[in-house]
């Protein structure tokens, strides 16, 4: 279905009356290390000189996504890290993926923190979220779409779909998950959790303006800004409550307006709502529904609109026996580009609808879950490429899977998990994907946690269906349908040891992925349209492997410092050369102190991201570089709060030659509770 160009806006652009650029700051090092020294220093000799209090732990939090059953976040068998909405408010995100950089493991080197700007080259362990290396799960269910700003194209998954002030909580796991999950499942899983509703009639609103440069390292190693000035602006509005004792709404909005990174400044914009329903219709039965809607268009260029629903509850059957049940459709239309434009016009849609259904018994000393779900993925699009050539695509994919998954407790000290999922995939066929995980507590504040599994993932819709070359930047690109699933061996091995009553924490941690089949795009040496032409294949074998390591100490209830390090290895055994954009090293430094006496906070952020390649022939890379953010928060009453936001304080540079991206930034928020 075809979006009109011309429909109106459901609302207008907020208006834009914050001075338009900030003095430009001095690029040096030395100052950057001061900045930090400062922010790292004051915070802790303050609070060493007072008598520590307990800070409210995360480690009782209860997380649900490793195992499909709670567990407090100390005892999860399978590792997983949390960010909270507490972690989410010290950062300067404005969107789910810059949340997600401060988690080793998790590179968004190449992403710049402006709404309407892609996510291609985010990876998890080495490996893409794009192609489907890592799923996503909103709320628990499996992320489609891949429009509303921050997807690639019509064949990726979107991480940027859900607005960041509409979330609660981010859980992380990482390694193999394919035994509970499915295909994409191959290097973790990634579960944004959005807000419940609340006991009490609530209220939240806020609005976000930010200015910022858009730079291009030029061939000569210099660099030049771009013409016009940038800025991007959001607005969220929220407010729930209780309609009775056993039903609770929340209503969210959140509307999201930014200049593109580009060589001209293209306006992108969407408009987000959510809305939830929440049932107790017994003790024993709960019910729950959700909808989501947005609206997101890019300046002659996009046009997109989807809707999702989802319904489900859960029938406590008896003591330990619980029934759950659950499902949703969804729905993305969308335009991209002009008829005649260089990069071709896309019209079409993609459908996802999912049901499954799952029973969990607990015993004594074991847990046994067990379930069965059902997918249906549509697509129905045209692409006209500039030189006339029309690609359709119209194709219907369907699986359906069973799981069991068996938790034994042993001595108290031990968790072990086994678990098996069988998937039925219309176009490839059965995939039977196993997976084993231990937790050995050694002492009572050290943890060892380990895994292993297989793994699937089913290649992508540009890489499968697509009869005829599309163009995608400066080459085109070949579909094949003769492609064969990608299928992965995992391992994770970690160590956690808490100190000081829980207030500093440690988690050292290896990984591998050992990937047969690997999908790449093929560089050929053909030409079409007189452009090079890349085709996808199969190659014999990828892998990646590293180490992580991840720090947080707290000091009384006020000083926080987190701080993360990975080093990654990878390797396409074809060729022998490594994977685009993953930095070997990177390294991650974040402070924060929050002054409650006078309704102060102040956090910063580091950031290291080693070379990166950016071709398949390691040929051309992205230096190493340095980015340092920074956020000062005040409280001007209890109820409403004023903050100032830079990003890549000292304006460095972290792109390839010719390529956009956004340079230092300023941003002011303002947020209100009522």
């Amino acid at each position: 279905m075809m979006i009109p160009k011309n429909k109106s806006r459901l609302w207008t652009s907020i208006n834009k009356i914050l001075p338009r650029r900030w003095s430009r700051m001095d690029n040096r090092p030395t100052v950057a290390l001061t900045l930090m020294i400062l922010m790292v220093a004051a915070p802790i000799s303050s609070a060493w000189a007072e008598t520590p209090q307990q800070a409210p732990t995360r480690l009782d939090e209860v997380v649900i996504t490793a195992t499909r059953t709670p567990h407090t976040l100390k005892d999860v068998p399978v590792e997983t890290v949390v960010i909270t909405d507490a972690d989410i408010e010290k950062t300067n995100a404005q969107n789910v993926m810059d949340v997600l950089k401060d988690i080793p493991g998790i590179s968004v080197a190449n992403h710049d923190d402006v709404f309407g700007t892609y996510t291609w080259r985010a990876t998890l362990q080495g490996l893409p979220f794009d192609s489907g290396y890592g799923l996503v799960l909103i709320d628990g269910q499996r992320a489609m779409g891949c429009g509303q700003s921050g997807g690639m194209g019509e064949y990726g998954i979107g991480l940027n779909q859900i607005p960041v002030s509409m979330i609660e909580r981010i859980e992380v796991v990482k390694g193999p998950g394919s035994a509970l999950y499915g295909s994409d499942a191959v290097t973790g899983v990634i579960n944004v959790i959005t807000k419940k509703a609340p006991d009490q009639p609530t209220g939240s609103a806020g609005v976000t303006y930010s200015w910022y440069d858009v730079k291009r390292e030029t061939e000569d190693g210099g660099e030049e800004t771009a013409e016009g000035d940038r800025n991007m602006s959001q607005a969220y509005a929220g407010y729930g409550g209780r309609i009775s004792d056993r039903v609770g709404y929340l209503l969210s909005y959140n509307y999201d307006n930014a200049d593109d990174i580009t060589a001209e400044p293209l306006t992108s914009d969407r408009h987000a709502f959510m809305g939830k329903l929440d049932a107790m219709v017994t003790d024993t039965v709960d019910l729950f529904s959700k909808l989501e809607l947005s609206d997101y268009q890019k300046t002659g260029n996009r046009d997109e609109e989807s809707y999702r629903v989802s319904l489900g509850g859960s029938w406590q059957l008896a003591d330990r026996h619980l029934l759950a049940v659950k499902g949703y459709t969804y729905k993305w239309d969308f335009v991209h580009g002009t008829p005649g434009g260089a990069y071709g016009y896309k019209d079409g849609n993609v459908g996802y609808n999912q049901g499954e259904l799952q029973y969990t018994w607990s015993m004594d000393a074991h847990t046994l879950t067990g379930g069965g779900e059902y997918q249906a993925q549509g697509i129905d699009y045209t692409i006209l490429n500039q030189d006339g050539s029309l690609i359709t695509v119209d194709e219907t994919v369907k699986t359906t899977s069973f799981f069991l998954q068996e938790e034994w407790r042993l001595w108290e000290r031990m968790t072990l998990i086994g678990g098996l999922r069988y998937d039925d995939h219309s176009v490839f066929g059965d995939e039977i994907n196993p997976k084993f995980s231990a937790m050995l507590r050694l002492f009572d504040a050290t943890t060892l946690r380990g895994s292993v599994g297989r793994s699937f993932k089913s290649p992508t819709i540009r890489q499968l269906y697509y009869d005829a070359p599309y163009r995608h930047g400066d080459f085109y690109a070949q579909s094949n349908r003769d492609l064969q699933p990608e299928k992965a061996m995992g391992y994770t091995l970690s160590i956690e040891q808490r100190l000081m009553d829980d207030q500093l924490m440690l988690n050292v941690g290896y990984f591998r992925n050992d990937i047969d089949d690997m999908v790449v795009r093929i560089e050929t040496d053909e030409e079409y349209n007189g452009l090079p032409l890349v085709r996808y294949e199969n190659v014999e074998k990828g892998w990646t492997q590293g180490l992580e390591f991840m720090g947080r100490a707290r000091l009384g209830s006020a000083f926080e410092l987190a701080a993360s390090y990975t080093y990654t290895q990878t390797e396409n055994e074809e060729s022998g050369n490594e994977l685009t954009y993953v930095p070997e090293h990177s390294f991650s430094l974040r402070p924060s102190y929050t002054w409650d006496e006078v309704g102060l906070g102040i956090s910063a952020g580091l950031y290291y991201i080693g070379r990166q390649y950016t071709n398949t022939d390691n040929t051309k890379e992205i230096d190493a570089h340095t980015v340092v953010d920074g956020k000062i928060t005040k409280s001007l009453s209890d109820r409403c709060k004023l903050s100032f936001e830079a990003d890549d304080i000292f304006d460095s540079k972290k792109s390839t030659v010719n390529s956009y991206y956004a340079g230092r930034s300023f941003a002011v928020k303002l947020d209100l509770d009522f």
